[in-house]
């Protein structure tokens, strides 16, 4: 579906295959391979557990193992008050 939605958009092949990829695999903490899927597991977490009220341990736990940008560790310091 992804592929089909940027057809027309002006991309090139291989944003769309990027984007594709990225779409995919949004909810897959391992093998992060770029700064691009890095930016969007930590954002896409941070939406996740304010919306569904995880806990500050749960928010803690993904910042110490996953998150790896200190604009995402400093976000989420100041968005759960750790």
């Amino acid at each position: 579906m992804v592929k089909k939605f940027l057809s027309d958009c002006g991309m090139n092949d291989e944003q769309v295959e990027r984007v594709a990829f990225l779409v995919g695999h949004h909810h897959t903490f391992h093998d992060i391979d770029g700064i691009d899927y890095q930016i969007l597991i930590e954002a896409d977490y941070i939406a996740n557990a304010s919306e569904n009220g995880y806990s500050k341990m749960n928010v803690a736990n993904f910042m110490n193992k996953i998150m790896t940008t200190e604009s995402g560790k400093r976000l989420t310091k100041a968005v759960f008050c750790l």
